[in-house]
């Protein structure tokens, strides 16, 4: 083989290898913002991933991952308009996105997924809509929240034909070898949503409509005990007349689920592949968790390579308790009404299969290929001596690597969404009264108070206030 041509093969290896490699180590540049957010500087926060060094946070493929990072932050900040665009934004951009990846799906089989448009988990995509209709209750367009609580309620009830519709359109490559199936979900109903639901059509004077949410409150802890695996909050007297003013809390603690890379590992057989499951256990080391033999036709014994694939991964948060205070006496505990930890799992189990599917398919296909094209180094540097030996071994090495890296797993998601939702009513004298939040341990320490302020509360109307520990 040409010297030349040898340094040239091993130069565009090594070239594909570090191009492959640059996956942004999203944890490690966030933290400055993380621990504003920690600080509740919120508005410095926005500043900071929308501004010059913009960058530094988002590809040009994130567009979604930004509006519901910077639409989370305007939220808890309280710019309720300001949030309603961008989650607005932000479901427009998964819309798209989603509509995009059904045409196109036979087409890009071959690309990973994190050179694709992010289109969100589907967890965001669905509770995105709360925060909205609670900056719209907030704004007092209660149409607004209407709408917001409806498109939640239709995300959940399409949401196993939205990924048989995709799984369709991969089958259409001949590459799947019509093997890819959505998953299955447990979600099908929000609590959280049905609560914001009574609350407005309460204020709204529509006590009927009121009533039906509550029992399709109830209903969704019967039907998804998966989901809600704690008991369901008492709330049957939001429903009772009062002469006194209520105040109605919703608390958000920790954090979202976020995502890690197990790793696979593929082996081919005669016309099959063997695949080698490692995960992570607790203390952080790999196990060997399954092996499962795939039919593929091209294949031929020999060949090994690596993959991997994103696992959804909760964040603990220490609290265990809500205690409200008003005009510093204890008026009650807020009940946990939803884990938007849960839902996040549940969701994501629909999308899994699909990830697996494309995620073996397309690292098999290129590592056979790669492979062939190590056979074919072998062939043309047997007869150069040292020099050839050394570019054979350098271009193998530079192939495999080039693989490897292109097949890391795509662990984006939104950074400021809470892990667990609180609610409560505390009755109390019309007129204006402080409120905090103590947030408790399981020890019963406390470990945050939120300082809500002097509030104005009335009779009538809605009387929402919100409340967020984020750790």
């Amino acid at each position: 083989m040409n010297r030349n041509k040898g340094v040239r093969l091993v130069a565009a290896a090594l070239c594909v290898f570090l191009l492959g490699g640059c996956v942004t180590t999203r944890n490690f540049v966030f933290q400055p913002v993380d621990n504003m957010v920690a600080a509740r500087q919120y508005d410095k926060a926005i500043a900071t991933l929308s501004g010059p060094q913009k960058t530094d946070f988002y590809s040009s493929r994130d567009g979604v991952l930004y509006n519901l990072d910077v639409g989370m932050l305007q939220y808890y900040a309280g710019h309720d308009d300001q949030s309603a665009q961008s989650l607005g934004e932000a479901e427009r951009l998964i819309d798209d996105n989603y509509t995009k990846s059904v045409s196109k799906a036979a087409a890009s089989f071959l690309i990973n997924d994190y050179m694709l448009e992010y289109s969100g988990e589907e967890f965001e995509n669905v509770y995105l809509n709360v925060f909205k209709a609670i900056d719209y209750a907030r704004m007092n367009d209660f149409d607004g929240a209407f709408v917001e609580i409806r498109r939640m309620g239709t995300k959940l009830d399409l949401l196993e034909d939205k990924y048989g519709k995709l799984a369709d359109s991969m089958n259409g490559s001949e590459n799947a070898k019509g093997q890819a199936k959505a998953g299955k979900t447990e979600f099908r109903d929000s609590a959280l949503a049905h609560f914001m639901s009574i609350l407005l059509y309460r204020a709204d004077g529509r006590p009927d409509d009121a009533s039906i949410e509550m029992d399709r409150l109830k209903k969704a802890f019967v039907d998804q005990p998966h989901i809600y695996n704690f008991p369901a909050p008492k709330l049957d007297g939001m429903l009772q007349p009062s002469d006194k003013a209520r105040i109605s809390l919703i608390g958000f603690t920790g954090r979202s689920p976020g995502k890690r890379a197990d790793t696979l590992r593929i082996a081919t057989l005669q016309n099959a592949i063997v695949i080698s499951y490692d995960k992570e256990n607790s203390s952080g080391r790999l196990q060997n968790k399954a092996d499962v033999v795939l039919p593929f036709p091209s294949a031929t014994p020999g060949y090994y390579f690596k993959c991997q694939l994103p696992e959804m991964v909760a964040k603990p948060s220490p609290i265990a308790k809500a205690v409200v205070m008003v005009d510093g006496a204890r008026a009650g505990e807020l009940a946990l009404i939803e884990s938007l930890e849960n839902a996040a799992f549940a969701t994501f189990q629909v999308k899994e299969p699909l990830i697996f599917t494309k995620t073996v398919l397309r690292t098999a296909i290129k590592g056979i290929a790669a492979g062939k094209a190590n056979e074919a180094i072998d062939k043309q540097t047997q007869n150069q001596g040292v020099a050839g030996a050394l570019l054979g071994v350098l271009g193998k090495a530079a192939t495999t690597s080039a693989i490897e890296a292109s097949e890391q797993a795509d662990l984006r998601c939104a950074s400021y969404f809470p892990g667990k939702s609180w609610v409560g009513e505390f009755e109390v004298e019309p007129g204006r009264h402080t409120v905090s939040v103590q947030y408790l341990d399981s020890n019963g320490a406390i470990l945050y108070v939120d300082d809500l302020g002097d509030k104005d509360v009335g009779h009538d109307g809605l009387n929402l206030l919100t409340s967020y520990a984020l750790f």
